[in-house]
């Protein structure tokens, strides 16, 4: 293990997200958003690392918006990572709650949805509430998070995923489902889930981080140090 601080894993991961020359996203916005996971004990480092084969494509399409009404949107986002795309999606709905005192966006098509964390916080700060859900589509988990106006941190709760296709592998489907309320969510039995991570959690882990710093697997590390240092060596010729 490492331990580093928080302006050096932002200072690197926007170095990495940079290099990528994409013409989307700002690197500081999204170098925080990673942070902001790694902080709390959530791996935001390894759900960048595993962005970039998301981020790194030629193939770069614009989402779309396959329904909308005063009260809900769907947006298809290509297969791509919500890094780039959700901070200006959020801005967008977050507006209909103006008038409406409830609204509910699905993402259709994402990736990358734990890095939400962050940009989620913030709207709860802004006195909004907040349910999210979707389904891991690397392990057969269903992540639910909860997090009512005012609430610094979310109340998080896991499942077994227990649908499975034909063939008995695992169904997931890559879709993001934000619900933003003027109101605020009553919070489930923790019973009835295989794993509640508490706010409390959260918060104790980000103080220890902020206190101590942020501890990383070496491996991790290095990869991300790595990648922010080959994806900006230019092609071509150097004159």
């Amino acid at each position: 293990m490492i331990l580093v601080s928080h302006n050096e894993l932002v200072a690197v991961t926007s170095k990495a997200f940079s290099g990528l020359r994409l013409p989307y996203g700002e690197a500081d916005l999204i170098a925080n958003m990673v942070a902001d996971l790694e902080m709390v004990g959530l791996h935001g480092i390894k759900h960048f690392i595993t962005a970039l084969n998301y981020l790194n494509q030629t193939n770069v399409k614009p989402c779309n918006i396959t329904f909308e009404s005063d009260s809900e949107i769907n947006i298809d986002l290509n297969n791509e990572s919500i890094l780039c795309h959700l901070p200006t999606i959020l801005g967008y709905i977050s507006d209909k709650l103006l008038e409406n005192n409830n609204v509910k966006l699905n993402i259709e098509n994402c990736c990358n949805r734990w890095l939400a964390f962050g940009e989620l916080c913030k709207l709860s700060k802004d006195g909004i509430s907040i349910k999210t859900c979707w389904d891991d589509f690397f392990e057969p988990i269903t992540i639910k998070y909860l997090l009512n106006s005012g609430n610094k941190l979310p109340e998080i709760y896991i499942n077994n995923l227990m649908s499975r296709d034909n063939d008995g592998s695992f169904i997931a489907s890559r879709k993001l489902t934000i619900e933003l309320s003027n109101s605020t969510f009553s919070l489930p039995s923790a019973a009835d889930y295989q794993q509640h991570i508490s706010s409390a959690e959260l918060k104790r882990y980000q103080e220890d981080s902020w206190s101590n710093g942020i501890s990383i697997q070496l491996s991790d590390w290095e990869k991300l140090k790595e990648s922010s240092q080959a994806i900006l060596v230019p092609s071509g010729n150097v004159i």
